[in-house]
This record gives C-alpha cells, sequence and structure tokens, in this order.
C-alpha cells in the first residue's frame, strides 16, 4: 500500500477548510414561488418537493457533506422554503394535510435555530462521530463492498473516492474542532477509535473491511482489464491511506488535551461543557424530544418517575419471596470468578431490600451464556454463527421466537393486521462491545446475545415487544402497508426517535393491556394468572430457560419486572443524560445510579451509560413520546367511552408515520373532533 504522506498541523487543516467550500454555492439555489392558481394542498406538496429538489441538488455526493459552510447553505434553503410555507393557507388544508404542514413547519424551524449557534456542522447526527454512530465504520463498509458486475465496479469506483473525499473532509472537521475547542472527550474519543478499528479490521488486515470489492475482483482477475483493475487498486490504496491518516491523528493530536483523562471518573464530559454547550444541548433535547421541555424539567421528571416506579418493584419481589423465602442462594460473579452467594431478599421485619433483589436477578442463572447450559443443533445454528457465543445465541434465538408467535396472535386483536415478517439475527460479535442490548432495522430485530452486554432471561417479553411487534417492526410496516392516499414524498422520508421509540415505550406498556402477564386487578395491575404471554401453565419449569422459574405465576412476574425494569431505565434516560450534559456527571455517576435504582446488569449499564454520553439527547425521546401518546390515549378513551376502539385509535397514529410529538396531538385532537 502508499506510504503515509506527511501530515499538516491541525490549525492548517482548519484554515484549509475555512477556505474550501465543497459543492455549494448559495447564490445557485433558485427557489419559485407557490403558484397562486394552486389548491392549498397542491401548493403544500409543491414546496416540499422542491424542497427535496434543492436539497438534493446542494449536496448530490453519496455521503453527504458536513461542514460549517454546506450548513450555512442550508440554512439559506430551510429560511427560504419556510417563507413559502407560511404563504399557504393552513386553515384550508384537511386534518390530513395539516399533520405534513405542521411537520415540514417543526423541521424547519428547529433546521434554522440549530444553524444559528456557532460551529452548525454540530447540527447532524454524522458530527461529531462517536462509537454509537459510527459512520466511519458503516460508509467504509459500504465504500468496500462487493459488486455484481464489472459494470457496477466500474460505476463503484467513483462511490471509493467520495468515501476518501469524505474521510479528509472529516479530517478536516476534527482539526477545526481542535481550534474550536468543541471536540469529544478523551474517554469517547479512546472508544471511537477502538471501535472502528475492531470494525475496519479483517483478519490480520487492519482495513480489509475496505478491500473486499477488490479481493473480490482480484479473485476473478480474468473478468478485468489490467487497466481497471489498477484504477480499482489506486483508488482503495487511496481511501485506506485517508481512513489511516485520520484513525492516526484521533489518536495523536485530536486525543493530546481532550478533556478528562479518558476515566470514567471524569466529569464534565457532556456537550454542555463546550462552548455554547448548554443551548446546542437543549436545541438537541428539542430535536429528540420534539415536546420543547427544558432540561431542568426533563432532569426532575426523570428523578420523580424514578422514585415512583419502585413500588411495583417492591410487588413482584413479594411474589419471588412467597415461592422461595427470604433467603435464596445463586450463583453470583464477582469480577472474573463465579461463586455462590446468598441473597437475603427482606429483613426479620418483612422490609424488601430491593438491591439485594436487583441483585439475584443478576445471578448466572438468568443470563444466557452463563447459566451452564449447552444449547446446540438449533434451527438457528446458521444465524449464530456471527456471534460470539454459539450456545447464548442459539438459547436466546429458541426463547425469543417462541415468544414471536405468541405475541403475534395477541397483537391481533389490537391492530389491523400487517403482512410484512421480521427475523431476529444476532449482532455480530465484532459489533456486541459497542451496539448495546437491542436494534431494529430492515425487517431485523438485531439482538445482543453476548454473555456480558445481553439482558437477562426475564427481559424477553419486553424487549420483543419494543423492537418488533407491535413495536419498531409493527410501526414501520404499518405506516408502510396503509398510508394515505395522498402522502408526500418528504413525509414518507422523515424520522423522529420521539415517535418511534416513544411508540416502542408504549407498546412495552400495551403488553399489559394485552395480558401478556396475566389478567389485570381492579388497579391495571397484572394478576400474573391466565396470561397469554410466553409464561404458559402447561410448561415444564424445571426445564424451561434452565428451571429459573418455579411456575407460571413467577415466570409471569419476572417478565413483568422485565417491563418495569425496562420502563424505569426510560424513566432514568431522563436524569442520566440530562445529568451528563447539563450537570456535567461523569460515566460512573451515570452508572451508580442505574445501578442503584434498577437490576439491570453490568454489562448493560457500561454500554448505556457511554451511549447517553456519545449519542447526545436522544435517551430523553422514549419517555417524552411514551408520556404524549399516553395522554392522547386516555383523552381518547375519555371522550370517546364505550365507542373506544383499540384498532381504529392505533390506525390514527400509526397510518402517516413518524411525526414530532406535538404534532400528534393536533392529529389526535382533530382526530377525536371527527368522531362527533
Amino acid at each position: 500500500m502508499n506510504s503515509s504522506k506527511p501530515r499538516k498541523s491541525p490549525l492548517a487543516i482548519a484554515l484549509l477548510a475555512l477556505t474550501v467550500l465543497a459543492g455549494c454555492n448559495d447564490d445557485t439555489t433558485i427557489v419559485e414561488q407557490p403558484k397562486q392558481t394552486e389548491k392549498p394542498s397542491e401548493q403544500l406538496r409543491t414546496v416540499m418537493s422542491q424542497y427535496q429538489s434543492a436539497m438534493a441538488t446542494l449536496d448530490s455526493t453519496t455521503f453527504g457533506q458536513v461542514n460549517d459552510q454546506m450548513a450555512g447553505s442550508r440554512l439559506a434553503v430551510d429560511r427560504q422554503y419556510l417563507d413559502k410555507l407560511m404563504q399557504i393557507e393552513r386553515s384550508a388544508l384537511s386534518d390530513e394535510d395539516k399533520i405534513y404542514y405542521d411537520t415540514f413547519l417543526f423541521d424547519r424551524n428547529i433546521a434554522i435555530r440549530g444553524a444559528a449557534y456557532p460551529n452548525t456542522r454540530f447540527g447532524n447526527f454524522a458530527i461529531p462521530i462517536t462509537h454509537f454512530y459510527n459512520y466511519i465504520d458503516w460508509n467504509a463498509s459500504h465504500a468496500g463492498s462487493t459488486q455484481d458486475t464489472p459494470e457496477d465496479y466500474q460505476k463503484h469506483i467513483q462511490v471509493i473516492r467520495e468515501y476518501t473525499a469524505w474521510i479528509d473532509n472529516l479530517y478536516s472537521q476534527y482539526s477545526l474542532a481542535i481550534v474550536d475547542e468543541a471536540r469529544l472527550p478523551t474517554i469517547l474519543t479512546q472508544r471511537l477509535i477502538d471501535s472502528t478499528k475492531d470494525a475496519l479490521a479483517v483478519g490480520t488486515d487492519n482495513y480489509g473491511l475496505l478491500k473486499r470489492g477488490l479481493n473480490d475482483m482480484l479473485a476473478h482477475a480474468d473478468q478485468y482489464s489490467d487497466e481497471t483493475l489498477a484504477e480499482y487498486t489506486k483508488v482503495v490504496d487511496d481511501a485506506e491511506l485517508a481512513t489511516t491518516r485520520l484513525v492516526d491523528f484521533l489518536q495523536s493530536d485530536y486525543l493530546t488535551g481532550a478533556r478528562g483523562e479518558g476515566k470514567v471518573t471524569d466529569t464534565n464530559i457532556g456537550w454542555g461543557a463546550l462552548p455554547n454547550g448548554q443551548a446546542w444541548y437543549q436545541w438537541q433535547l428539542d430535536r429528540n424530544s420534539t415536546t420543547g421541555k427544558p432540561a431542568t424539567e426533563l432532569h426532575q421528571l426523570g428523578e420523580d418517575l424514578v422514585a415512583d416506579a419502585k413500588a411495583e418493584m417492591e410487588r413482584v419481589a413479594q411474589l419471588v419471596i412467597d415461592k422461595r423465602g427470604t433467603s435464596i442462594k445463586a450463583k453470583w460473579r464477582n469480577d472474573s470468578t463465579v461463586e455462590e452467594r446468598t441473597f437475603v431478599l427482606a429483613d426479620a421485619e418483612g422490609n424488601i431490600n430491593l438491591n439485594e433483589f436487583f441483585d439475584y436477578l443478576n445471578s448466572e442463572q438468568f443470563f444466557y451464556g452463563r447459566d451452564g447450559r449447552t444449547i446446540a443443533n438449533t434451527p438457528y445454528a446458521a444465524l449464530c454463527a456471527a456471534a460470539s457465543s454459539l450456545t447464548a445465541c442459539e438459547a436466546a434465538l429458541v426463547d425469543y421466537n417462541i415468544f414471536k408467535t405468541d405475541a403475534n396472535d395477541v397483537v391481533a386483536k389490537y391492530f389491523k393486521p400487517i403482512k410484512t415478517d421480521y427475523t431476529i439475527v444476532p449482532v455480530p460479535a465484532n459489533r456486541e462491545k459497542y451496539d448495546g442490548v437491542a436494534s431494529y432495522g430492515g425487517n431485523e430485530f438485531n439482538l445482543n446475545t453476548h454473555p456480558d452486554y445481553s439482558l437477562q432471561k426475564w427481559n424477553v417479553s419486553t424487549l420483543l415487544l419494543h423492537e418488533a411487534a407491535p413495536g419498531h417492526h409493527f410501526q414501520n410496516a404499518y405506516a408502510t402497508e396503509y398510508p394515505p392516499a395522498d402522502k408526500p414524498e418528504y413525509i414518507q422520508g422523515v424520522w423522529y426517535t420521539a415517535y418511534a421509540e416513544g411508540w416502542a415505550l408504549y407498546t412495552e406498556w400495551l403488553g399489559l393491556e394485552m395480558g401478556i402477564y396475566g389478567e389485570l386487578n381492579s388497579d391495571g395491575k397484572p394478576t400474573f394468572v391466565n396470561a397469554t404471554g410466553m409464561c404458559k401453565s402447561d410448561l415444564d419449569y424445571a426445564t424451561f430457560q434452565g428451571g429459573v422459574y418455579t411456575d407460571a405465576e413467577e415466570c409471569n412476574a419476572l417478565q413483568y419486572f422485565g417491563s418495569l425494569n425496562e420502563a424505569q431505565l426510560r424513566n432514568m434516560r431522563l436524569a442520566v443524560d440530562t445529568g451528563i450534559h447539563a450537570k456535567g456527571w461523569s460515566i460512573k455517576q451515570a452508572q451508580d445510579y442505574m445501578n442503584q435504582n434498577s437490576a439491570l446488569g453490568d454489562g448493560d449499564i457500561e454500554s448505556e451509560s457511554f451511549r447517553y454520553a456519545a449519542y447526545v439527547g436522544q435517551a430523553v425521546s422514549y419517555k417524552s413520546g411514551y408520556l404524549v401518546i399516553k395522554e392522547m390515549l386516555a383523552k381518547a378513551q375519555a371522550k370517546l367511552g364505550n365507542q373506544f376502539d383499540w384498532a381504529t385509535f392505533h390506525d390514527q397514529l400509526l397510518k402517516y408515520g413518524d411525526q414530532p410529538m406535538e404534532v400528534v396531538e393536533t392529529s389526535i385532537e382533530n382526530w377525536l373532533k371527527a368522531q362527533q
């Protein structure tokens, strides 16, 4: 490969970046005014369509340009199209079109507000890149991908060149961050470096991810001319050199002088400690929660909800005590050793020790791959080859797929049916340490099955409800299968984390209503009997999940505890995200807070705490969106009474796809008026 070129100083790179405008010119953006002869609905669609065209013309590169100059050009377009939108008579639109109007209005306002701050390049999910959203990994995977035909490889040369330009631009942006004193803290920089190296390496080749396509061509060299092979080799060499230079820079000049010593006890590592950081952080909160609540209010709300949640956790603990007694022996991991420990769940007066109960639920028997079982030869063996622990992966996929069938049967009573199916797949071994416990995308429920970074067995029900049906998968499939008749293309491409994650958290709660954990009592709490979920009365509980439950009642109670614990996680996220980014908390403070208030496992707490530090403001979206949906549900049930229908209510929430939560409120209220 090519040898490294002399490095320029960060200041020189920064000055160069300030003087170069890559492919954009404000003067070339021409915005036509809406034709006054068009109906308001047509004007709205024209504005949205023209906006998309203007943005596509502004930046047509494969990976996108992120710098202050491009941000300034985007700001100009946003302002022009906000002006055009305001010329449309909103009152003349249908309720459906008002949803689209208000969504477009929210987007332009939040974008314009973000662009008003210094360092506008930070008003983008992609900058600064972190281990949690590692675009270096994702873009390198695309640049290095194999192609189907020689013609495709010839076209792909330009994609690789654009990747190299993107990497060079990223180098410039991180160099500017040194000058601006707006760089990542040491602890997140090191995690970004480590995750990037882990992701790009293939075998012994540190940047093998970039060479998969080239290696495929060399394996079929008779199909290509010498000139084509030489050109492809050159662009891949350039891409590798640029990526190597960026990683070397991150672990030298960029890392030197970054905030903190790289320890979990480092304080002031959040966005609030950056120049103009508190204003930037509030903007991130507003963009993610879409509710407009200030950081102080969200923090206090989180702490209040955390305190309230413990009473129901004690009810589950009491049921376990009734069945097993106050003292339980189980294997416990203490650092690197595993030993038998006695868990005392209540004192002589019957006062429950929740922290001891939390520890019991993190004993070895509750983790796949740590419970002493060997699971093999299941239908999921081929899928699990990508994971680090074959037995843990196969055991988990067996349980999750059983509940998948149960959940689909129950969901059918609350929604219109969907046709699109999903697959449960393990997170690849090289991403297990960095990806968190689960995610959803492309009709795949991605499950982390690493024994140290996965969720406990009692989380199967709530995690599948959240990620798959009726959570993220169902939400995405429903909007595709039941779209409104004339949904603008712009609306089809929007995404709001408060809507998506608020919906998924709502579906966790909906599991109670659906009887997943048993019939409900007069207070709306599950009784743990006659459940519709995975804990069937006729199961052999001596063997099910390794014999961790005495019977169906305890199984339902602990699966319900999983729902409580996940709800508590979202409560804690309000406090922890704002704690790190508005109050100067360290990673250790965040971890201690989660450990004291939940039964999350150590690996889960570790990955979650780093996630909140890296993925700024996103963690508050879950509870923020959920609370709005629950409020709208209460209004609908109160107003419609016996006429309330779950499928109809859910249809109104889902068919339009993602919306800001303030738009969801308007949508449901207009829908309720129309029911009279």
